[in-house]
């Protein structure tokens, strides 16, 4: 049984072997040609982009997806410095979800077009024509994204809510393409759901591991990551409550929008002529787009929408920052939201009998703020269990003894910020919330 069991493993990977080279092919195939002299470097506004957006066209449509725009793309026109215009443009579609009501929220997954172009020297009397071919940035994430929509619009019968994959135009200049998306072309914006932003997604080695930024605390959306990574054998990306650098999920962070960037980070031959096809990790972008379809599923799957994350509110009456924004975070013994729940919550906080006996279990996610002279205050349950597992939570927290205050500028600020409270059935479980 033992010899049966390992044959059919074996011929299992033989069988999937091929497949998955192919699916890389594809990916290969995508930045040969986006990467090709014909393009000169995608620049915003010029036949090369123009050219990217055509194909892009031409393979959405062959995989299956619903085009919202002209094969040209959905151009628009920006007024530069120097008194001149640009004209570039987006290519946008959709694969519309199952759901009878859910299928009117959207997760939109992008990646922008558009590089440099090309730069002209005079060597000897003679201009030489040097090509910014942009292989990273951001032809692996226009692969990475193709090869997603492709995988989707074949599953449709499995998204809940409906995906929309957005290939914007000058991005590189001042991500144009994706403000006029949610500014001008789009207009129901309340009901992006979240934004998925793939741009450079193809190094690997040293310093260039995987990683997504979510722009800022957001718990929800960390959980759900989490629970994809677990599932997912191959990639093991790190998480950062942070941004890195401006593309065009900044653009949709500022409405308030849930943002990943998804990138395999910075190096030395970003925006130089050096940013060549040869230096890819084709496998990587092929995982990378496996990994969002796993990510995107689970978002569009969601029974709840998943939440925005803790903005800085200082324009309104509340006036409190987030831990983010100020020079000196908030801080409890020293510590971070997890010293809070390994020194405070966890050793005081009790597991409703009621609850163990009924095998009521989950995460509790709860925003409070943390005033000026370090106390806590305005404890809220943002995502709970149930009333008496909530308002154990509540009690416990508002409770705190003072933290150390937050700083801005040399002065103590409010600030806002959140903790997942897990309570799990377990012996083992770590922290062991008292029955």
């Amino acid at each position: 049984m033992k010899s049966s069991l390992s044959v059919f493993c074996a011929l299992l990977l033989i069988l999937a072997m091929p497949l998955c080279s192919f699916a890389q092919g594809h990916v290969r195939e995508h930045v040969a040609y986006l990467t090709s002299d014909s393009l000169s470097g995608r620049s915003a506004g010029s036949l090369g982009e123009l050219y990217a957006a055509n194909y892009i066209y031409d393979r959405l449509n062959g995989s299956g997806v619903t085009l919202l725009s002209p094969r040209n793309g959905d151009d628009f026109y920006m007024a530069l410095d120097d008194g001149d215009t640009l004209h570039s443009r987006n290519i946008i579609g959709v694969v519309e979800g199952y759901d009878k009501e859910l299928k009117n929220e959207y997760v939109v997954v992008g990646a922008h077009i558009d590089h440099l172009g090309v730069n002209r020297l005079m060597v000897d009397g003679k201009e030489q024509r040097q090509i910014y071919r942009g292989a990273d940035d951001n032809a692996s994430g226009v692969a990475a994204l193709l090869d997603l929509a492709e995988m989707v619009a074949n599953d449709a019968f499995l998204f809940r809510r409906s995906v929309i994959f957005a290939f914007f135009g000058a991005e590189e200049r001042g991500m144009a393409g994706s403000w006029y998306f949610l500014n001008r072309l789009f207009s129901d914006t309340s009901n992006i759901v979240m934004m998925v932003n793939l741009d450079m997604v193809g190094r690997s080695g040293g310093d260039n591991d995987l990683r997504i930024y979510t722009g800022l605390r957001n718990l929800e959306l960390g959980a759900v990551i989490d629970e994809v990574t677990a599932s997912f054998a191959g990639l093991s990306p790190k998480v950062y409550p942070t941004d890195y650098f401006a593309s065009d999920h900044r653009t949709f962070y500022h409405k308030g929008i849930p943002i990943a960037l998804i990138t395999s980070g910075m190096h030395r031959d970003y925006h130089t002529v050096r940013d060549t096809p040869d230096k890819l990790d084709y496998e990587q972008i092929y995982m990378v787009s496996n990994y969002t379809y796993a990510l995107v599923q689970a978002i569009a799957n969601a029974d709840g929408r998943i939440s925005s994350g803790i903005h800085s509110d200082t324009d309104r009456h509340d006036n409190y920052y987030t831990q983010n924004d100020v020079d000196k975070p908030a801080q409890f013994l020293h510590g971070t939201e997890e010293q809070f729940l390994a020194r405070w919550v966890y050793p005081y906080i009790k597991y409703p009998d009621s609850a163990i006996a009924a095998g009521e279990q989950g995460r509790v996610i709860a925003e409070f703020i943390i005033e000026e002279d370090g106390s806590v205050s305005n404890v809220t349950v943002t995502r709970g269990v149930t009333e008496e597992i909530d308002n154990e939570v509540v009690k416990v927290i508002a409770a705190s003894p003072r933290w150390k205050p937050a700083r801005l500028h040399g002065r103590n600020v409010r600030v806002k910020t959140s903790v997942a409270v897990e309570f799990k059935l377990s012996k083992t479980y770590k922290f062991g919330i008292k029955k």
